[in-house]
């Protein structure tokens, strides 16, 4: 008798959902859509998280090895119609994805260096130079100082301040202008001024002394500059 029963609830059962399906009733799905305001902070929460995982990425990356330098003499500018600009190189030069993967993050810095009528010098510090700071690039020691080590970058006032953080570095290692002659004074992106010297054979960027491990690109609206250090982006 208890089987019968329980093959007629199944059969009640089927031919009910049979019957909404064919008079459309409405159904009553288990996920629940979730609310606008959280859906942007879950986004804002991805977003540190994924600056939280740049120094793990970092160690994966290879440095450069081997780059010859590039006599600053021999460096030409190209401005023939169709030539590859800075933005086509910049990913493919060796060595220094890492900081080619965040100008990527910010429309200031992007849309520089895809214009080809604005010429820029790059100063693009190698893998293993971020990788070795001794602070994360979106971090700030007055940031810590004010706000404390949790809640520094923490919600949307920390995560905005870590990005303002970021792009402060990326913008400080882009100089607007090229050519770009010996103890001329040429400002970056970010608004500080910067010289280079010669010693020698060597290349060192001023006022940081960072030396310039090879001029890597020349192309129609700049040149891409490796660095073996990170210019000082004081915040």
């Amino acid at each position: 008798m208890r089987h019968i029963l329980s093959s007629l609830t199944f059969l009640l059962l089927f031919l009910f959902c049979a019957e909404s399906a064919a008079w459309g009733l409405p159904s009553f799905p288990l996920r629940k859509r979730i609310p606008q305001p959280l859906v942007n902070h879950l986004r804002h929460e991805r977003s540190l998280q994924s600056l939280q995982g740049v120094k793990e990425w970092l160690g994966n990356q290879q440095p450069l090895k081997g780059a010859a330098m590039t006599p600053l003499s021999d460096t030409k500018a190209q401005g023939s119609s169709g030539d590859p600009i800075i933005s086509d190189v910049l990913p493919k030069t060796r060595g220094i994805n890492v900081f080619a993967s965040l100008t990527r993050q910010f429309e200031s810095v992007e849309g520089r260096l895809n214009d080809p009528s604005k010429n820029v010098t790059v100063l693009a510090p190698r893998n293993s130079a971020i990788q070795d700071l001794p602070r994360k690039p979106w971090e700030s020691p007055n940031d810590y100082e004010e706000f404390g080590e949790i809640k520094a970058y923490e919600g949307d006032e920390g995560q905005d301040r870590a990005k303002r953080n970021l792009e402060r570095f990326v913008s400080a290692h882009i100089v607007v202008q090229s050519p770009w002659g010996e103890g001329e004074e040429a400002e970056t992106l970010g608004g500080d001024k910067l010289s280079w010297r010669k010693d020698g054979n060597k290349i060192y960027i001023e006022p940081s002394g960072i030396q310039v491990e090879t001029i890597a690109e020349q192309v129609s609206n700049g040149e891409v500059w490796v660095l073996d250090g990170v210019i000082n982006y004081s915040q």
